[in-house]
């Protein structure tokens, strides 16, 4: 067992302390949950544009995500980054700042082989934590170091993670509750969190009021304008939200996650050639943003349903808002590799123009990509059942593909609207008098959903236009046992 400069200290040992360490290794942000190529992207772009108050926390989690990828050495100067920038702008905050940097730089250590350097820093840890009444030898619990942990939780981008984060900063507001920045924080997630749950109106909406109060603690905040007039636009006040977009702008015309949203504003509000403008202003700063490049390619995407049904009436116009949208779409894919949602709209743009073979390849390439996050395979059946009905104009194909998203039994937007594409076919096949298909389709659709009394009655109006069908009475056999077992149970 190798021992360290220290009597009787072992690897072991200093393994157990580093444990009880407040930081990213120890808060169960595991790799294979995290995307880790998107972050590696989104935090330098966080940090070129940013406005965050506590800028030493981008550098921490860029470290991790750097260690996370094998680059140990680039993890080190990422915290050295971090701890020059905390002492630069937080002198007399410095000890509590540095809390969860100082964990960092022991674990990096310790995973490149050099325990004395990591014993150093649990040293540190402990001579700051004697400061502190509630801490423990190695740790505190501190407000700020709730709300880098929130921060960086929220960051990853899912509904489990964003729970999460919630707790942290509800945690860190509950001992500071006036802190501009993490009532900010807190109020994306919010927002974030009520885009998964199901529409709620302004009266119950906890996002909408948290947005409001965080503003009034932070009137110049321009993403948290943005959000607001977003959230302000779903419960059609438009007068009050249309004044809060721009506002954001002139505050921060050029920054990318400004504009992002902006032009997503703009875009419902059914003016894309203002979104247009927005972000070409914005990609004059950042030429090389994923997320503005993304969102052209959406935008001159928008463009081109007004010609829904009349395509023919000006086809050069036509053809020329798909090849933009290409474009960006295309660069963004470039950028973002890994990000599942620019391949499968750039697929839908290439199926726009004719182009099946590239759409299809890009499917496949998909397909044979082994994702780890259900969302991302929701999505992909999703828009490929979408695909085979829209384009491929074949029906069981897309069944076939909105039925697999759905048995997943992950609630997710995606997951959603395969059901709704679902319940769509069997209506209209049930308006087309295929009453057995149309209501098999729903009864199947419900069984997915594990909506059990609801697929029995569905299949026995199903058997009732279609008595001798022996998949749907040993279906209504099935289903009833397991009721009948649930019972039991």
């Amino acid at each position: 067992m190798a021992e360290l400069g220290f009597p009787g200290l072992s690897e072991n040992t200093l393994h157990d302390k580093l444990l009880q360490l407040e930081c990213h290794f120890t808060w169960d942000l595991k790799k294979e949950e995290i995307k880790i190529n998107d972050l590696e992207i989104t935090i330098p772009e966080n940090i070129q544009f940013s406005v965050e108050k506590y800028k030493g926390k981008l550098y921490n989690y860029l470290a991790y995500v750097k260690h996370l990828k094998g680059f140990n050495e680039e993890a080190l100067k990422y915290l050295e980054q971090a701890e020059e920038i905390t002492k630069k702008d937080h002198e007399d905050e410095f000890e509590k700042l540095v809390i969860v940097t100082y964990g960092n730089f022991a674990w990096v250590h310790y995973h490149m082989g050099e325990l004395t350097k990591a014993q150093s820093y649990l040293e540190k840890l402990e001579d700051i934590c004697k400061t502190f009444p509630t801490a423990s030898r190695y740790s505190v619990l501190l407000p700020i170091v709730y709300a880098e942990k929130g921060w960086s939780f929220l960051k990853v981008c899912d509904e489990k993670h964003y729970k999460i984060a919630k707790e942290c900063f509800e945690r860190a507001l509950e001992e500071e509750p006036d802190e501009k920045e993490w009532n900010a924080d807190y109020a994306i997630v919010l927002y974030r969190l009520e885009t998964f749950g199901p529409s709620v109106c302004a009266e119950d909406s906890v996002a909408l009021k948290q947005l409001k109060h965080a503003l009034e603690l932070d009137p110049e905040n321009p993403v948290l304008m943005v959000h607001l007039g977003i959230k302000l636009q779903l419960y059609e006040q438009n007068e009050e939200a249309l004044k809060l977009v721009n506002q954001a702008l002139k505050l921060s015309p050029q920054s990318p996650s400004v504009a992002v949203h902006a032009a997503r504003f703009f875009r419902n509000h059914g003016c894309p050639d203002k979104s247009l403008e927005v972000l070409k202003e914005a990609l004059q700063a950042a030429p090389d943003s994923h997320p503005l490049h993304y969102q052209l390619g959406l935008t001159y995407r928008s463009k081109i349903g007004k010609f829904q049904g009349q395509r023919n009436q000006d086809p050069t116009e036509f053809e020329q808002f798909v090849k933009l949208s290409i474009v960006h779409l295309e660069k963004a894919v470039r950028m973002k590799p890994s990000k599942i949602q620019p391949q499968l709209d750039l697929a839908q743009m290439y199926a726009e123009s004719n182009n099946m073979p590239q759409a299809e390849n890009i499917y496949q390439r998909l397909f044979d990509t082994p994702f780890t996050w259900l969302d991302d395979i929701q999505r992909l059946h999703l828009c490929f059942g979408n695909f085979q009905y829209y384009y491929k104009k074949s029906e069981p194909d897309a069944i076939k593909h909105y039925k697999i998203g759905l048995q997943m039994q992950n609630t997710s937007i995606a997951s959603n609207k395969c059901y709704a594409r679902l319940q769509k076919i069997a209506r209209k096949r049930i308006a087309m008098n295929q009453h057995a298909e149309g209501f098999a389709i729903l009864a199947s659709a419900h069984e997915l959903r594990n909506e059990l009394p609801q697929a029995i009655d569905y299949y026995e109006k199903a058997l009732k236009h279609d008595p001798d069908n022996e998949r749907y009475m040993g279906a209504i056999f099935d289903l009833c046992d397991s009721l009948q077992y649930k019972g039991t149970v």
